[in-house]
């Protein structure tokens, strides 16, 4: 069995997208023999000596393994931007409720940072009951996947870091790293096992907030995330905006590039790109498509109501990109009637409630229909935020008014789950403190949460690896370890 203990050997920077070192461009290379190995063989490709790979072929998907075998295929990340606050969904703190209205005690020492001052102790708004077979406590926000889904979600209660802020925080869930720019885990999972469809990308990024996907950092453009943007109602029917690496390209503008540009590797890489969306041009509109599907299941995910129709068409796209193939999807609930997505600093209950209100069928729908379709034993679906929210209110007067009832940023202790794709169901792992401030036991990290993916998905996170700037790069960095607690 071939594996890829390192890509210390492998190219850096532009070297990584460069011809052969007999002058053959890698546009001799097809798409299956270069982006598209199954079972690993793209990542093996990247960890050869820089010389062996300038001269040998490419591997087959038969000449490889993974480093074990995978629990999950392909992931789908519901990322709720903003900060759903843990104490108010999946983290039951009746402490709150007994001592609404009084300081937080000593013994729950401030942070160094805080957007405002720390007031009293407020309880959460919305009903606590215990849910399914499993009796897990849970709020009211999300009725519908609490009744069918809880028994067999497996949540993290203490995952931790220890960046305040939104932009930060994303880039540490997402890339391991606050402030540099990193490839993200969509581009990771992508290097490693490259995708199951030669004409579509192996990571999609639905409604990504910015419009745009994580850079790739360091990788080649070729394990770039493509962005398919929000919803418009042009001419009155909504309609994707699809942005994904340049539909527009044309045959000819290509072939005219590829002539002149074959040795001229600083194109290389932007050229395969416009030639995955060239071909993207007769698959992605098919799976687009939402009348493909049945009118009961639009229904089921709340296609074509008000408060569901737009997160529900996403995971619905979610689900159809992840049938035809592709490795890695994220879909982000960055929008909202009711306040600044989940972050909310004030009008705690009415903006939580909303944004709950807009994803809850949806979230279940995705759920169901991937388990109906036999999807859900291989597929890893991880929901979450950035970060979660403090049990005590702030102390400040804004545009949003004075704060009576919000929460502040608290990334010390917040809670995730995931479903499907070799996760335990009905577990909870770690907790937080009888505040729901801190993470106190069975801490995980955000390296850790990362390590743990990577092996559901068959990748021994301390394996896969990059070399840049002189040194090996890892998703998780120089630290993490697999939660083993989590796996079935």
């Amino acid at each position: 069995m071939n594996s890829f203990p390192s890509a210390s050997n492998f190219p850096s920077g532009n070297a990584a997208i460069r011809a052969g070192g007999d002058g053959s461009s890698l546009l001799s290379l097809s798409r299956r023999g270069f982006m598209g190995f199954s079972g690993l063989a793209l990542c093996d490709l990247l960890t050869r000596q820089a010389s062996k790979a300038a001269t040998q072929t490419p591997p087959t998907s038969e000449d490889l393994e993974p480093h074990f075998p995978a629990r999950a295929k392909r992931m789908i990340f519901i990322m709720l931007d903003g900060g759903l606050s843990q104490v108010d969904s999946y983290d039951y703190k009746p402490r709150l409720q007994a001592e609404h209205g009084k300081p937080l005690p000593a013994s729950i020492k401030s942070p160094k940072f805080t957007f405002a001052e720390r007031g009293h102790i407020i309880g959460s708004p919305f009903e606590w009951s215990q849910w399914g077979e499993t009796g897990s406590w849970a709020s009211d926000l999300f009725p519908k996947v609490n009744s069918r889904w809880l028994d067999k979600l497996c949540f993290i209660h203490s995952l931790h870091h220890e960046n305040e802020d939104h932009i930060t925080a994303m880039s540490m869930l997402n890339t391991g790293v606050p402030r540099e720019v990193r490839p993200a885990m969509g581009n990771w999972l992508l290097y490693g096992l490259g995708s199951d469809n030669s004409n579509l990308p192996g990571y999609v990024d639905l409604t990504p907030k910015d419009g745009k996907a994580f850079p790739t950092g360091f990788l080649p453009s070729s394990f770039a995330g493509a962005p398919i943007m929000k919803p418009s109602r042009r001419g009155g029917d909504l309609n994707w905006d699809n942005l994904a690496a340049g539909f527009s390209d044309q045959r000819e503008h290509l072939d005219f590039i590829q002539a002149i540009n074959e040795e001229d590797d600083p194109l290389i890489a932007e050229l395969r790109n416009r030639e995955l969306a060239f071909r993207m041009q007769n698959v992605a509109p098919e799976v687009m498509d939402l009348n493909k599907e049945s009118e009961a299941t639009k229904k089921l995910y709340g296609v074509g109501e008000n408060h569901t129709d737009e997160f529900g068409r996403t995971l619905l796209l979610a689900r159809r990109f992840s049938e035809a193939g592709v490795r890695f999807v994220t879909a982000t609930h960055s929008t909202s009637r009711y306040g600044n997505l989940w972050d909310q600093h004030a009008g705690l209950e009415k903006g939580h409630r909303g944004n709950a209100n807009a994803v809850d069928q949806p979230i279940a729908a995705l759920l169901h229909d991937l388990e109906s379709r036999g999807m859900l034993e291989d597929t890893l679906v991880l929901c979450g935020s950035e970060f979660g929210r403090t049990p005590s209110r702030e102390i400040f007067d804004g545009q949003m008014g004075r704060s009576d009832d919000g929460r502040d940023h608290n990334p010390h202790g917040f809670t995730m789950w995931m479903c499907g794709g070799g996760t335990k169901q009905g577990y909870h792992h770690g907790a937080t403190d009888d505040y729901g401030y801190y993470a106190v036991r069975d801490r995980v990290s955000i390296h850790d949460l990362h390590a743990t993916v990577l092996h559901l998905m068959g990748i021994d996170h301390e394996r896969l690896t990059f070399h840049h700037s002189g040194r090996d790069y890892r998703l998780t960095d120089v630290f993490g370890k697999v939660v083993n607690e989590v796996i079935s």
